[in-house]
């Protein structure tokens, strides 16, 4: 769903949107956030044809695709915070009860939990990786060095900014791009978002 809404991204800023935990998502770009006690919220920013797309058309599409998805599964499996269309511009808040339910929904990968986890889930860090110090990336870090920690990590395939409830240790080096201590943008082409080889990137976390 949220793929199909951010049919062309825009520059547009949404400030103090709320997570339902007492904190605000702020984003620029589509983004992810996934918070401590499991929840993911997600931000979708869009520009609309007005030619193509006409507000409670696309307002009734979202929410029968929410409401479908909760006959199969539960009710606060996923959520619609706010959906709105100004100028042309559409803005969607979706709250997911958890990761699996961000996968199925969204038709990508997003894993979050341990190292040891994530490797036993068949996840093989394979992939070069950053050191990042306080919100900037601070040179190579082997890999053997990451698998060994039992940190946390967010494991996705998608082109969304990614917030964290912690502090970002280290991030695979391909595709992205260190905005916060807290933040990740990921900036996958479209051919490493498409099929089952699709690119993953790790974010590691304390």
């Amino acid at each position: 769903m949220k793929k199909i809404i951010s049919i062309s991204l825009v520059c547009l800023c949404i400030a103090g949107l709320m997570t339902g935990c007492g904190k605000s998502l702020e984003a620029d770009r589509d983004t992810v956030y996934i918070q401590k006690k499991g929840t993911v919220i997600s931000a979708a920013i869009a520009e609309l044809d007005k030619d193509y797309y006409e507000e409670e058309e696309l307002k009734s599409y979202i929410e029968e695709n929410v409401e479908n998805y909760q006959k199969e599964h539960d009710k606060d499996s996923v959520k619609i915070d706010k959906f709105s269309v100004e100028d042309g511009k559409a803005e969607l808040l979706i709250k997911y009860a958890g990761c699996e339910d961000y996968q199925e929904f969204n038709d990508v990968t997003l894993f979050s939990g341990t190292i040891p986890q994530a490797l036993a889930a068949g996840y093989d860090f394979d992939a070069d990786f950053t050191a990042v110090k306080d919100g900037k990336a601070d040179g190579n870090a082997e890999k053997s060095k990451i698998t060994d920690l039992d940190a946390k990590v967010i494991v996705l395939s998608e082109k969304v900014d990614v917030k964290v409830d912690g502090t970002i240790t280290y991030v695979s080096s391909q595709y992205t791009s260190i905005k916060a201590k807290d933040m990740v943008s990921i900036q996958l082409p479209e051919e490493a978002e498409d099929g089952e080889e699709s690119a993953l990137v790790y974010v590691v976390y304390e």
